[in-house]
C-alpha cells in the first residue's frame, strides 16, 4: 500500500498533456518575438542607419551651404578669383591666356563657369574646365584644337581644321604649308563640323599613308562624279578618285607609277573605274594638226571603254 500510495503521489506530479501544449505555446510565442525582434533589429542596421545618415548629411550640408552664402555676401572681396593657372596649353601662352581672361582690373567677379566659357571662345581651344582651388584661385586645364589640313577657299583666308572637320582657326604663317590641303567652292563656317571636311581629311591620311607627299585634294567641281582629286608633289597629273573606298584606289596608283613612271606626266589619271586606270594626255596646242588633235586616253588593266557614237565625230 505505501508503495502504491508514493507512486501515485509522484504520478499527481507530472503535467499533463494540457499544461505540456501550453508550455510548447509559451516557447513558441518567445521564439517567435526574438526572432521578430532580430529582423527588426537587422532591418534598421540595413536601411535605417544609412538613411538616417544620408538623410542627416544632406541637412548638413544644407544648413552649411545656407551660412556660407550668408558670409560670402557678407565678404564677396574674400571669394573673388584673381589668380588663374592654367594647364595643357601648347600653342597658346598660358600666362597671356589667363591673363586675357581673368583680368587684373575686372569690372565684376567672374565664377569658374564664366571663366570655362571664356576660355572656350579661344580659336585655339576645345574645351576647358575650371575649378576652383582656394577663395581666390582657379585652376583651368584645357584642350587644344589639332590641326589636321588646311581649308582653301576662292578668295577667303585659309582655315586650319580638325580631324572631325572643324573649322576652327586662320592658317596664316609658313608653317602650316605642310599640311594637306582641302580646296572647296565655299568656306565651311567656323564652330561647325562638315563632313565634307571630315572626308577631305581622312583621304589626305590614306594618301600620306600610301606614301605621297604635297597633297591638295579638290572636294567641290562642276562635275560631282569626277570629285574627290587628288594632287600630290612628283606627280603632275590630277588623279580622280570619285567616291568609295580611297585605300584599293591609292595602291593601284602606287602601282602603276611603280610600272609606267610616264604615266604621271599624263593630265588626269581617273581610277573611278573598278580594276582599270584611265590615262588622259596632255591637251596638244592649238596649232597642232593630225591625228594628235583627237588623241585620245588609253586605259590600263582592261580595254577602254568605246564611245557611244563608235569613233565618230559628233
Amino acid at each position: 500500500m505505501r508503495g502504491w500510495w508514493r507512486r501515485g503521489k509522484a504520478d499527481g506530479l507530472r503535467p499533463t498533456w494540457e499544461e505540456r501544449r501550453e508550455a510548447l505555446e509559451r516557447s513558441r510565442d518567445r521564439f517567435r518575438r526574438q526572432q521578430g525582434s532580430d529582423e527588426r533589429r537587422r532591418t534598421w542596421v540595413q536601411w535605417g542607419v544609412p538613411i538616417c545618415t544620408a538623410t542627416c548629411f544632406a541637412l548638413g550640408l544644407a544648413v552649411t551651404e545656407t551660412v556660407a552664402l550668408r558670409w560670402v555676401r557678407s565678404r564677396p572681396d574674400l571669394f573673388t578669383l584673381r589668380r588663374l593657372e592654367i594647364e595643357g596649353a601648347r600653342r597658346v601662352d598660358p600666362s597671356a591666356l589667363a591673363q586675357a581672361v581673368l583680368p587684373a582690373d575686372a569690372p565684376e567677379p567672374l565664377t569658374p563657369d564664366e571663366i570655362a566659357a571664356r576660355l572656350e571662345a579661344h580659336p585655339w581651344i576645345a574645351d576647358a574646365a575650371v575649378a576652383r582651388l582656394a577663395p581666390d584661385a582657379a585652376v583651368a586645364r584645357v584642350r587644344e584644337y589639332a590641326p589636321a589640313a588646311v581649308v582653301i577657299a576662292l578668295g577667303e583666308t585659309p582655315s586650319l581644321v580638325d580631324a572631325d572637320g572643324l573649322p576652327f582657326a586662320d592658317a596664316i604663317g609658313a608653317e602650316w604649308a605642310s599640311l594637306p590641303h582641302l580646296v572647296v567652292a565655299e568656306p565651311a563656317p567656323r564652330d561647325r563640323r562638315d563632313p565634307v571636311l571630315a572626308q577631305g581629311v581622312a583621304l589626305a591620311r590614306a594618301a600620306t599613308a600610301a606614301g605621297f607627299t604635297g597633297i591638295e585634294i579638290a572636294l567641290d567641281g562642276e562635275d560631282p562624279n569626277a570629285v574627290p582629286a587628288l594632287r600630290v608633289a612628283g606627280v603632275p597629273a590630277r588623279i580622280v578618285l570619285g567616291a568609295s573606298d580611297p585605300a584599293p584606289k591609292l595602291a593601284r596608283l602606287v602601282r602603276l607609277l611603280a610600272s609606267e613612271p610616264d604615266a604621271g606626266e599624263a593630265r588626269e589619271i581617273d581610277l573611278r573605274f573598278a580594276e582599270q586606270v584611265v590615262l588622259r594626255p596632255v591637251a596638244p596646242d592649238s596649232g597642232s594638226t593630225g591625228s594628235d588633235v583627237k588623241a585620245s586616253g588609253k586605259a590600263t588593266g582592261v580595254g577602254a571603254p568605246v564611245p557611244a557614237t563608235g569613233g565618230r565625230s559628233g
